[in-house]
């Protein structure tokens, strides 16, 4: 029965953006479910600070200012002492094992609250803000291949439960935990590879000091020391691997008192922290899998915050509760399969957005047709309800005013007449067979309806033939990508997350094409992608990124929807709280304050 009312809900909405597709009439948002309770809401819905649109981010190379060597920060004399209760709630809390070299996204909302990383990356400015662990770093390239880094820790900052003081020997210990087998964390393979696969690469200069004599250079290692969390040697030893994972121990403002499988986690606030105390005394995770659940028990207080589809924005702001805005959370995409190295096996020069090669005329057409013949403004309008903005390139460009951004790249437009003039060039006056994969994401509920928007655009403005699958990324669609065994297929995919270009165009999708697992791949990406991970300068690297981004711009590479807004509903006893820029999650939780 869920099955065909989602059916039912696709297949209506994919016909009204159609008809909006057509008459390109000013679109009217409507609630997807009228209002439960009728009270105007009287919350001001609280956005995450921007960045200054004057300010010009710069790759921190060294950090000039280091951060005073107090045993411990003072803590600001005018804030109160932690009290009061926050509830919160999640679908799901992954595996329930919180040993960094084996946690994956759905983990990551605990990991986030326990422990810490060296230095903080700030994808909007691309800068990293030396408010973890770190006291000052450097960064610096060592003959044609290698680099140095040095690291200087904080003194004085306490893991929790009294298990003792940060020191060098405790990064070294959990550096080397992502050598063990089993380490399915997904930066394990470029952490490892940042110490040269040999850990007697890092040497210990004194207690809170130590240097990485690194035999490559990336331009992405610096991103990885805000994932690489801080463990305790000395608890590790005593309790063992297995407890630790259960009851871990970090160096959060939150340390982990209670765990019940399933159900929930219990954090207690720190009174003192070197960085920020908690404004409430203890923090409540919830286990609740259906979003439905999550917003009765939001209207009746058993909670006090949850994520929320979009659809659902309008029926709880009339409710009165608030919305709080994750912004650039999200980044919306859709690939052409197939578009691999020609000299790949099972690379198909019969599929018409890649040829024989992709950059010649006929292919460059298909895609440009399949791009212009996109509405992207109604999905924006009908799909994701305006919490977004729309893309003129993928692959972590986002949008003025980063760094990297050129006045030239705009969204392209929609243009059906155009489209089916370029398809005609191409070839393919009457269309052609394909497929589409059509995904479902638990991090993203409209990537479904988005996919069978493109589609139906697709049959109706350009007589394409599109025959749909169902199906997941993991493991199929993923495998596929491994095996470079996509062509002929087209997918849309929404990813959790934005960094910046050369993090995760670079350093994971677009190339280079050595890479285990890609979207896409070309020699004159590789030209690009190559120098740009072994230059450790921001400034320097901000030329070739802008190179990057006209490639793919000009010549249609993949379809760039949007980046989207991930939203928190909040009962009104929640005065504040910051999103954390460029995640899907609901992270950053220390921020948030309670009305008294």
């Amino acid at each position: 029965m869920g099955r065909m009312l989602r059916s039912s809900f696709v297949a209506v909405l994919v016909l009204s953006l159609l008809l909006l597709a057509c008459a390109r009439a000013a679109p009217t948002a409507t609630p997807t479910r009228a209002p439960v309770a009728a009270a105007a809401p009287t919350a001001t819905p609280t956005r995450a600070p921007a960045a200054a649109a004057t300010a010009t981010p710069t790759r921190v190379i060294v950090a000039a200012t280091p951060t005073p060597t107090a045993i411990v920060a003072p803590t600001p004399t005018a804030r109160r002492a932690p009290s009061g209760v926050l509830n919160v709630s999640y679908s799901n809390l992954g595996n329930e094992v919180w040993l960094p070299r084996q946690v994956t996204t759905d983990e990551s909302t605990v990991m986030n609250v326990i422990y810490e990383g060296l230095i903080k990356y700030e994808p909007k400015t691309a800068t990293f803000p030396l408010d973890q662990l770190a006291e000052k770093w450097s960064a610096e390239p060592v003959g044609s291949e290698g680099s140095l880094w040095k690291f200087t820790l904080k003194k004085g900052i306490q893991f929790h439960g009294g298990w003792g003081e940060v020191t060098a020997e405790d990064f070294k210990f959990s550096l080397n935990e992502y050598f063990k087998p089993q380490s399915v964390n997904s930066g394990t393979f470029k952490n490892v590879e940042w110490i040269g696969k040999d850990i007697n690469n890092l040497k210990i200069v004194d207690k809170y000091s130590f240097e990485v004599q690194s035999p490559v250079r990336s331009a992405i290692f610096d991103r990885q020391m805000s994932s690489i969390s801080l463990m305790s040697k000395k608890y590790m030893e005593s309790v063992g691997e297995e407890a630790y994972g259960k009851r871990p121990v970090g160096t959060g403002s939150l340390a982990l008192t209670e765990h019940k499988r399933n159900e929930k986690v219990t954090f207690k606030a720190q009174t003192e922290h070197y960085r920020r105390v908690a404004d409430f005394a203890e923090l409540n995770f919830f286990i609740v899998p259906e979003v439905s659940t999550r917003i009765a028990m939001l209207r009746i207080g058993q909670i006090d915050m949850t994520s929320i589809p979009a659809r659902y924005k309008r029926e709880l702001e009339a409710a009165g509760l608030q919305i709080f805005r994750g912004e650039t959370a999200t980044e919306i995409q859709l690939f052409f399969g197939g578009m691999f190295l020609t000299t790949r096996p099972k690379y198909d020069p019969t599929v018409p957005w890649a040829g024989r090669e992709p950059l010649d005329e006929s292919p460059s057409l298909v895609r440009k047709a399949m791009n212009l013949a996109i509405d992207r403004q109604a999905i924006l309008d009908k799909i994701l309800l305006n919490e977004g903005y729309l893309t003129a390139i993928a692959f972590n460009y986002q949008k003025a005013p980063v760094a990297w951004w050129k006045d030239d790249w705009k969204p392209y437009p929609y243009d059906p007449k155009a489209a089916k003039e370029a398809l005609t060039k191409a070839g393919y006056p009457n269309g052609f067979d394909m497929n589409a994969y059509i995904m479902s994401l638990a991090w993203e509920p409209a990537n479904e309806a988005i996919s069978e928007a493109i589609a139906s655009m697709w049959e109706q403005n350009l007589g394409l033939r599109v025959k749909r699958q169902n199906t997941e990324y993991r493991p199929t669609v993923r495998q596929k990508l491994v095996e470079r065994a996509t062509a002929g297929w087209t997918y849309l995919y929404t990813n959790g997350g934005v960094t910046d270009p050369v993090n995760y165009g670079c350093g994971c999708c677009i190339g280079p094409s050595w890479a285990t697992i890609l979207h896409t791949e070309h020699p004159k990406v590789d030209e690009y992608c190559g120098p740009l991970l072994k230059e450790l300068d921001m400034k320097k690297a901000i030329p070739l990124i802008q190179q990057l981004g006209d490639f793919l711009y000009q010549n249609y590479w993949n379809v760039p929807i949007g980046n989207g807004n991930s939203l928190y509903a909040a009962v009104k006893r929640v005065n504040s709280y910051t999103p954390w820029p460029g995640t899907a999650q609901m992270v950053n939780l220390e921020t948030v304050t309670l009305k008294r």
